[in-house]
């Protein structure tokens, strides 16, 4: 356990920093409302939302946001996706694609879904599962996608410390996507990850916010019932928080998510939403601002203990 804490940031405008994650809508973890998901996802761009992170094993999310694009007058939001990890039934169902071939035809598919000419960021999604000895293959084979103009920033989504062995140094992946390294219930990514991509010059991006569901909509089930991916001290720190949040009128959500508008080492936050009142929810946290000094304070002090 680390004794740092990440830098308050007091100021932030909610929606400059937020970044709609489209699983949930994309039917990743289970059936969806196609409807819905789109009507979601057109809320947010109505809303001030100006980047989206898709993948093609986010069941149907590159192409409703296609669509929504295709419908969309304003300004052009961000969009990212991701390559490697392959569509599946269900997000238990693990399948990769690392080669050559695969890489190349997953970004042409996703920009036929998507419906534009390039992508903002392209992600390697998981790149814990890349054998190491293939890693210098598969950078050559991302850069020469930039280079090709299908892409215009490279990242890494997943992983951390050693995953990053041999792609990271390799300078061109210039984002990072935290997974459950650095919220409301978890700094590990703070003293072990955020060195090495400071080094790297590399933004940080921050993915769910609530821990994939304990500090939302699914602490119950997780406190009764912990899945092997939730650490126990992540378990007892969550119901801290939520205990914290009760004595300052907060949700446990709003209290993770304003914590992390207010963490200065992150440059992204992604969040997630499987339906429009999800999504109002979640706007409504972060457009309360940054949470004031004395209780960020008191969260860090909840992750020191």
């Amino acid at each position: 356990m680390t004794a740092l804490r990440p830098t308050r940031r007091p100021d932030a405008a909610a929606n400059g920093w937020l970044s709609l994650g489209l699983a949930a809508l994309g039917g990743a973890w289970g059936a969806v409302d196609e409807g819905e998901s789109l009507a979601t996802i057109q809320e947010a761009l109505a809303r001030g939302v100006l980047a989206f992170d898709a993948a093609p094993s986010y069941g149907s999310a590159e192409t409703l946001l296609g669509r929504a694009l295709a419908g969309w007058k304003g300004e052009r939001p961000l969009i990212s996706t991701k390559a490697g990890r392959l569509p599946a039934p269900n997000a238990q169902a693990e399948s990769y694609d690392f080669s050559t071939t695969g890489l190349r035809d997953s970004v042409r598919r996703s920009l036929d879904h998507l419906g534009v000419p390039a992508v903002d960021v392209l992600f390697l999604h998981e790149p814990q599962c890349v054998p190491p000895a293939e890693r210098p293959r598969v950078s050559t084979v991302l850069q020469q996608l930039q280079a090709d103009g299908l892409v215009r920033r490279l990242g890494l989504a997943g992983g951390h410390g050693a995953d990053w062995d041999g792609l990271l140094e390799a300078g061109v992946n210039d984002v990072v996507m935290l997974f459950r390294r650095l919220d409301a219930c978890i700094f590990d990514g703070l003293a072990e990850d955020r060195p090495l991509l400071a080094r790297a010059g590399a933004e940080v991006w921050q993915a769910s916010p609530l821990h994939m569901g304990l500090l939302g909509a699914r602490f119950e089930e997780f406190s009764r019932e912990r899945p092997a991916w939730v650490w126990g001290p992540q378990i007892a720190r969550a119901a801290r928080l939520r205990e914290l949040a009760s004595v300052h009128g907060l949700s446990l959500p709003a209290l993770a998510h304003r914590f992390a508008l207010s963490v200065a080492e992150l440059d992204r936050i992604v969040i997630g939403a499987g339906h429009r009142a999800h999504l109002t929810a979640a706007l409504q946290d972060f457009e309360a601002g940054p949470l004031p000094e004395e209780l960020f304070d008191a969260v860090c002090r909840i992750n020191s203990d």
